[in-house]
This record gives C-alpha cells, structure tokens and sequence, in this order.
C-alpha cells in the first residue's frame, strides 16, 4: 500500500464496489431494490463522520487566527475526534449514531425492507426488535458494547435509539393484525362464493365458456 498512493487505490476500489453493486442487483428482485438502497444508508453515515471528523481535525490544526496572526496553533475548545464533538448538535448526534456499528445495522434494515416488500410485516417487526436489543447493548448505533443499564461513553443516547425501534416494531404489528384481520374476512366470503358457484352449474358453464 505504500507503494501505491491512495488518489490510485481508491478509484479501483470504487469500481470494484459498482461492479459488485450491479452483479447484486441483477439476481435480486426488483421489488427488493429498496432494500439494497436502504442497506448503504449506514455506511454513508459512517463515511460521513470520518470524513467529518478528518476536516474538523484539520481545520483545528491550523491554529486560531487573532488580530490576523494565528496562535494557538494545533487546540481546539473540543477535540474535533472527541465524544463531545458530536453532541454538539441533533445533527451531529444522528450521524454519529446512524454511523457506528453500520454492518450489523445495513443488514437489520435491509431485512426489514425486504418483508415489508413482500407484506410480510410481521417479520419486518420481528427484525425490528432484533435491531431494538442489538442497540440496547451497544453492538449497532454505538462505539463500545456495554450493558442496558450501564452506558459507556456516548451511549446514554441509546435508549432513544431503542425507542424508534419499539415505535417501529409496533407500527408493524398493527399493519399485520389489520392485514390478518382482513383475510380472515375475506376467506368467509371466498368460501361463500365457492359454495354459490358449485350450488349453480349453470353459471359454472357460464364461467367456463
């Protein structure tokens, strides 16, 4: 690697993620492109705070200019790599949460998708409280893993995090149950009309011719 610059390595690499990308596209069905668009949401997130941090860490380098001249050369009031930089604002907050733990995270959403595409919404809840237990123990959307009641570091904002996946699983549900409802509705009705059909032959032909 340090024979070859990084301007020269990334462009292949880039390529060969595209080349993968559409390879997995084309064996995928196409209801299921969602969810493949879904699963890199993450790892944007997770580019996004690197590429973050490097420019803040840079722009603090450079010192604080003063009456034109630049002191303090290489501080900063916060650490731009630090914790406390990213609780600076919501926005901040949300890219550094969406960001950590993106692997297990991608595959959490995608999953998701997937059974909501197919209506089935019950196993979207089910991943969906997956992802809820993953977060309650740091190993999606945090840096460290920890226990529910003993946070580390950033992790007090898990419990938000738990939160929108409870939210989630339960709009879920009730998509399911009112699904559920309805073609438990519908199979009297389909039994009825099945039941008319064989009582009248003569519509039977009808039907036929």
């Amino acid at each position: 690697l340090s024979i070859f610059p990084a301007e020269v390595l990334n462009p292949i690499i880039l390529y060969v993620g595209l080349v993968v990308c559409v390879e997995a596209l084309e064996i995928t069905p196409a209801r299921h492109w969602p969810a493949f668009l879904v699963a890199l949401v993450p790892g944007f997130f997770n580019w996004a705070q690197q590429v973050a941090s490097d420019f803040a860490a840079a722009v603090c380098d450079q010192g604080v200019l003063v009456d034109g001249s630049v002191v303090a050369s290489g501080t900063c009031a916060v650490s731009a790599r630090s914790n406390d930089a990213w609780t600076l604002s919501p926005t901040l907050v949300a890219v550094r949460t969406f960001g950590k733990g993106y692997i297990l995270t991608s595959i959490v959403w995608a999953a998701m998708v997937v059974y909501i595409a197919d209506s089935k919404f019950g196993m979207a809840a089910a991943w969906s409280i997956i992802g809820g237990v993953l977060s309650l123990f740091g190993l999606v959307h945090a840096e460290v893993v920890y226990f529910p009641w003993e946070p580390e570091g950033d992790a007090d904002f898990h419990w938000e995090v738990v939160g929108g996946y409870a939210l989630t699983a339960g709009f879920l549900i009730a998509i399911d149950l009112v699904q559920r409802f309805k073609q438990q509705q519908a199979g009297p009705q389909e039994d009825a009309k099945q039941d008319q059909d064989a009582g009248n032959p003569e519509n039977a032909d009808e039907v036929r011719v």
